[in-house]
Formats: structure tokens, C-alpha cells, sequence
């Protein structure tokens, strides 16, 4: 290091230039950082299936229709896509691959398919798959543990949104449907009164209709009479003016 200090100073460059140069030559190329030198792992697509990650999972929900009468059923499907690159496992049962609807603000809970289910089926599902399942609703609100007597659902405006118990996080953009109000039913005494209007009307009518005089004789046959009255008195007057002849000459 002391000879190319010295030659750089002979050669008029400064003590400090030549003091770094030298650090430069002696310290070597420069590292590079672990990130880009290291190889990325290879993916072992044909060893054990995990559990799928939110990141590797997608769903989506769709439903049967946009407006539902109340207290009739309606359908969801609810279909799972694996975007990731490996295979993995979820749990496909109806406790865990559930429906939830709730009021149009998301704040009340109204039904749960997971509500009246339990066990687990765990299904594999490889990269790009997809696995579609079918809830079903019966326009009937819900809760945990399923009690008895479930109360329909009123007329208004309601979303679903489908989730996996077994991978937190992963959860399908909502669906907004409407629950008309059933029609009411008609009473069976305004049909009988409605009846009873819709004969007398009738009978009214059928009366009047009756009442109206007809004639039977045309106008043609009482000219016709009128002209024979008139024959008859010009018979009976030739009658009588021969009587008269015949009186005359006795």
C-alpha cells in the first residue's frame, strides 16, 4: 500500500485519491444483497396438502333471485376457488361453509345456514379448482343452536355474504336481495257479497227486459187488415145499390 501511495503521489495525484483507490482494490467487488442472491424454494406440488391460507382462497355468492316473496324459499351458491399454487384443504360441511344474512346495514344478524349444522368434511382442492355448494333459505329468521319456531322474515331489503369457518379472513362480497310482502288473501264474505250484487244486477235487468211490450203483428199485416175493412164496405155498398135495382123493377 506504501508503493502505490508513493506512486500516486509521483504521479501528482493527491495523498487522499490514492489512500482510497487502494482501500477500493484491496476491499474487492461489492456484496450483493441475500435476497438477490438467494434462490426461491421450490414449490413440492406433489407433497402433503396444507390448509388453504384467505390468500389462496375465493369466494363467491350468488343467489337465485333478486326479490323473494315473504315465506318462500330461496337459494344460494356459494363457490370456492383455489387462486394459489398448491393444493390445500377446507372444510366443504355446512357449519363451515356458511350463509349468513343480515339486515341491509350488515349490523343484525337474521339467519345462518351454520345455525342447524355441525360435522366437518375437509375437501381437497387443487390450484384453479373449484368447488360450488348450494344453501338453501326459507325466508325464516335464525339462531345458534337452532331453536324451535322460527319467525318468518318481514318485507324489506336484506344482504348475504359467505364465509369459511376453518379459513379466517376469507370472506365473498355481498349479495342485496329483496323480501316482498306476501299478498293478502282475499275474504271469503266480500266474495259472497260481491255475488249477490252481481245476481241482483242480473235479475234487474232480466226484469226490465220483460216488462218491455212487444208486438207480434207486423206493420205490413195491419195495412193489410185496414185495406180488406175497405174492400168489405165497397161490397156492401154494390149489395145495396142492387137490392135498390131489383126493388125498382118489381
Amino acid at each position: 500500500m506504501v508503493l502505490l501511495c508513493v506512486a500516486g503521489v509521483a504521479g501528482g495525484y493527491g495523498v487522499g485519491r490514492v489512500v482510497d483507490g487502494a482501500r477500493s482494490l484491496l476491499a474487492g467487488p461489492e456484496s450483493l444483497p441475500a435476497d438477490k442472491v438467494a434462490a426461491p424454494e421450490p414449490l413440492d406440488v406433489g407433497g402433503p396438502a396444507t390448509a388453504c391460507r384467505p390468500e389462496n382462497v375465493e369466494l363467491r355468492l350468488s343467489s337465485s333471485a333478486n326479490t323473494v316473496t315473504a315465506g318462500s324459499p330461496m337459494s344460494f351458491m356459494v363457490r370456492v376457488t383455489n387462486v394459489g399454487r398448491v393444493p390445500c384443504l377446507f372444510d366443504g360441511a355446512a357449519a363451515s361453509r356458511a350463509v349468513t344474512i343480515t339486515d341491509e346495514s350488515g349490523k343484525e344478524r337474521i339467519w345462518s345456514s351454520a345455525d342447524c349444522s355441525d360435522g366437518s368434511t375437509m375437501l381437497l382442492l387443487g390450484p384453479e379448482d373449484v368447488n360450488a355448494g348450494e344453501v338453501h333459505w326459507k325466508s325464516v329468521q335464525s339462531a345458534k343452536g337452532c331453536p324451535k319456531g322460527a319467525a318468518a322474515v318481514g318485507a324489506g331489503t336484506y344482504r348475504a355474504t359467505a364465509t369459511l369457518a376453518d379459513v379466517p379472513g376469507a370472506k365473498s362480497e355481498p349479495v342485496t336481495f329483496t323480501v316482498a310482502e306476501k299478498a293478502k288473501a282475499t275474504d271469503p264474505g266480500e266474495d259472497a257479497q260481491a255475488g249477490d250484487a252481481a245476481t241482483g244486477s242480473e235479475a234487474g235487468s232480466d226484469a226490465t227486459s220483460s216488462d218491455t211490450p212487444t208486438s207480434d203483428t207486423p206493420t205490413s199485416d195491419t195495412g193489410s187488415a185496414d185495406e180488406k175493412t175497405a174492400d168489405d164496405q165497397v161490397d156492401d155498398k154494390a149489395d145495396e145499390k142492387t137490392s135498390d135495382d131489383k126493388g125498382e123493377e118489381g
